[in-house]
């Protein structure tokens, strides 16, 4: 576990992210990486490093244990240590690497509020089944209810309310131009959206890692403006994020 978690660190550290804090869960260790929209980082290499550590040392140990078995009695319990944990850190479940890999997927392809809420659905999901796993494991042995614990926590973790995941999403979107005048080129998107839409409600689709082009269009289909992400965000700053693209227009005109 402490490997795994050495490895999050050193992944995170190498590309300029801050380690906040190391924490005990349910689950083991938790090192907590500071988000910093201003850092281009890669976050599935940050996520899966714990689990290639293991599945590193799990190979390690093999080695040892074919090669040089004579040295350490004990090493086939490491073996299977590190291929579980592997295997476990791996499962589509938050705050599992998996669930964090899965969810950056899911944000990726659906935007933020609806990816989030994809990926807590799937891990409520999994953690019931985690749970019924482990009640039919405590019904067999009369004494392990490891299973009942982790998914208890897992379940209790899926219930935390995230506004904060809202408010970080308007910060990457603010940050986003430090990093579009710093690379030179950024992935881009366009949305199409009716112009009796919130700019508020628009935020929610919008991807954290894409510069966004909006065409508003009326109750004809017909594009009446066209508006780039920076524009929309000085409009909710100097209006406010209740206002509609029609309101916004009439004011503009």
């Amino acid at each position: 576990m402490v490997i795994h978690e050495a490895a999050h660190i050193a992944a995170a550290v190498a590309q300029k992210r801050i380690l906040v804090s190391v924490g005990i869960t349910a689950v083991g260790l938790n090192a907590v990486i500071e988000e910093n929209p201003a850092i281009d980082a890669n976050r599935l290499l940050i996520n899966i490093s714990g689990p290639i550590a293991n599945i590193l040392m799990f190979f390690t140990c093999i080695i040892i244990d074919t090669y040089y078995f004579n040295v350490w009695h004990n090493m086939r319990f490491f073996i299977y240590a590190n291929i579980c944990l592997a295997l476990f850190n791996m499962l589509p479940v938050l705050p599992l690497d998996g669930g964090r890999i899965l969810k950056d997927i899911l944000v990726s392809k659906m935007g933020l509020i609806r990816g989030c809420k994809c990926a807590r659905r799937l891990s409520l999901a999994f953690s019931a089944l985690l749970l019924v796993l482990g009640i039919f494991q405590y019904m067999s042995s009369k004494y392990n209810f490891s299973l009942i614990l982790i998914a208890g926590y897992m379940l209790y973790f899926q219930k935390s309310d995230s506004p904060e995941e809202i408010l970080m999403n308007i910060k990457n979107l603010l940050f986003k131009r430090s990093r579009f005048l710093k690379k030179g080129v950024y992935p881009g998107r366009e949305l199409v959206v009716l112009e009796s839409m919130r700019l508020g409600d628009l935020i929610r689709s919008m991807d954290f890692d894409r510069f966004h082009i909006v065409y508003v269009v009326n109750e004809n289909m017909r594009v009446v403006r066209v508006f780039t992400e920076q524009e929309i965000m000085d409009n909710i700053m100097k209006y406010n994020a209740d206002i509609t693209f029609k309101d916004l227009m009439e004011t503009m005109d």
